[in-house]
């Protein structure tokens, strides 16, 4: 049978065991407990950075919207623009079309009128040389 003072002693070993069981756990467990807190530190470092490239981005999108807008804007300005200038140009082109044909129709007027008189005249004088002759 054990003593008392040796039932002490087994007490004393054993909760020494247990002490440093206890100890050892608690450290793992403020290990993994570190770990854990590290991980969360990165993922929300992770997750701010993600989140100014989000920011970065909408702002991106934003104004190229913008753009695009300001573009089919400008596109349509110029397409009404171009489409005013056709239309006077092809009024000046068919003004100047009749002007030309005007001119080419008083041109051939004149040049028939010249022919006529030129005929006169070549009649004149194949009349005045015959008379001449005879």
């Amino acid at each position: 049978m054990m003593t008392s003072e040796q039932r002490l002693d087994r007490l004393e070993r054993i909760a020494m065991l247990m002490t440093r069981a206890g100890s050892r756990v608690r450290r793992e467990q403020n290990d993994k407990i570190n770990i854990i807190i590290d991980a969360q530190i990165r993922n929300e470092d992770r997750f701010a950075r993600n989140e100014e490239r989000f920011s970065v981005l909408a702002r991106s999108h934003e104004e190229l919207a913008q753009s695009v807008v300001g573009l089919r804007t400008e596109l349509a300005r110029s397409h009404v623009e171009l489409a005013a200038l056709i239309a006077r140009s092809h009024d000046e082109l068919a003004q100047r079309h009749n002007e030309l044909a005007q001119s080419l129709s008083l041109l051939a007027e004149a040049q028939t009128r010249t022919e006529s008189r030129l005929d006169s005249l070549i009649d004149t004088i194949n009349r005045d040389r015959n008379g001449n002759s005879g």
